[in-house]
């Protein structure tokens, strides 16, 4: 009995399938990705089960969806050639392959996608290494990175500061345009401003002191100064002239000069100023120690009592002696030390006696006068 779709070339297709050959290359163990499709069964075609159903004829069994052949004998016999056997031929036959990815190593495309995962966590941890060590970084060298900033910004202060300082001094904006002069009484503030006109067109911060020194030298009645830079543009002089203490004759022997307590000449005049006490020179010249003991004590006597002194003299430091005005009263007054105290003396001893009398006061110790 021939099968259904077999060939009719006279080959018996009930025939048993000839034995397979022991050089038959035996089968590659696949794996669990084989993609060969498994042959169909129904669920009661193993043999020797309790509900295997009795083959029918013809190769199929009842019951059965799909016949077993037809995953075994879809093709029609072959002839072998000549000297060949079932089992050669069987050999040699083209077999259906699958696809098979064998065991011998990982996948291609499973190995590519760990190999990037991991370098992706490489990347990763190394990321995460770096920032902490950068935050270490930074808490152990917190004090350094602030003393680091305080010296930046005392710097950065510091280079402002002279910044501006320099271009203040050199800026035209702050240059001298007009010199006041303050403090004259007996001197020409004209002059004097006339004297300091090469500071004109300086600025502030570059004024020539030392020239300005050297200008107001010139003039003997001044006895100190100070300057004072008034924004924008005006420079100020302070001047302190001389105060005359008392008069002496002129070295010339014509006239008086009014003279302060360093002897310097403050004015002269023809006839003897009115108000002033007259210094005698005899035996003491001005700037000797005697005059400059004269001089202090005429500094430190009240007002009204220096108008009252006609004239002092003092051959050494110990010895001054003052006439006062009207009948010529003595003062015995001997050194310059304890002044203000000699002077109160004096004044309390004046009031108690008469001023028409012709007395000498003793106050060369104050803590015991003599009235003679």
């Amino acid at each position: 009995m021939v099968r259904d779709g077999a060939d009719t070339a006279g080959v018996d297709a009930t025939a048993p399938a000839p034995a397979r050959s022991s050089a038959t290359p035996p089968r590659l163990k696949t794996t669990r990705w084989q993609t060969a499709e498994p042959e169909t069964r129904t669920a009661d075609t193993e043999p020797g089960s309790a509900n295997a159903t009795p083959a029918t004829p013809g190769g199929s069994k009842p019951g059965s969806t799909k016949p077993i052949a037809q995953n075994r004998a879809a093709k029609p016999p072959t002839s072998y050639p000549q000297g060949a056997t079932p089992a050669s031929a069987d050999s040699a036959a083209p077999r259906p392959t699958a696809t098979v990815k064998t065991a011998i190593g990982a996948p291609p495309s499973r190995s590519r996608s760990d190999e990037a995962l991991a370098r992706k966590n490489v990347r990763v941890a190394e990321r995460r290494r770096r920032r902490y060590e950068r935050a270490e970084s930074r808490r152990f060298t917190e004090r350094s990175r602030r003393r680091r900033l305080t010296w930046l910004i005392s710097l950065g202060t510091l280079v402002g500061l002279i910044v501006v300082v320099v271009v203040t001094a050199y800026s035209p904006l702050f240059a001298v345009r007009s010199v006041s002069i303050t403090g004259t009484s007996r001197i020409d503030a004209a002059q004097v401003e006339a004297a300091l006109s090469g500071q004109v067109g300086r600025p502030l911060a570059l004024v020539d002191y030392g020239s300005i020194q050297s200008q107001l030298a010139a003039f003997p009645l001044i006895q100190s100064y100070s300057t004072e830079s008034q924004l924008p543009n005006t420079l100020v002089i302070r001047v302190v002239e001389r105060q005359p203490v008392g008069s002496i004759v002129s070295a010339s022997g014509a006239g008086f000069d009014l003279v302060d307590p360093a002897g310097v000449v403050v004015e002269h005049s023809d006839a003897r100023p009115a108000g002033f006490a007259l210094i005698d020179l005899a035996g003491t010249p001005v700037g000797s120690p005697g005059f400059l003991a004269a001089t202090t004590v005429l500094r430190t006597l009240p007002a009204d009592l220096l108008a009252n002194v006609d004239s002092i003299s003092a051959a050494t430091p110990d010895s001054v002696t003052m006439v006062l005005g009207g009948v010529g009263q003595k003062v015995i007054w001997g050194s310059s030390a304890n002044s203000a105290l000699k002077a109160r003396v004096l004044d309390k001893l004046i009031t108690t006696q008469s001023a028409n009398e012709k007395l000498t006061y003793d106050v060369s110790s104050p803590e015991s006068p003599v009235v003679e």
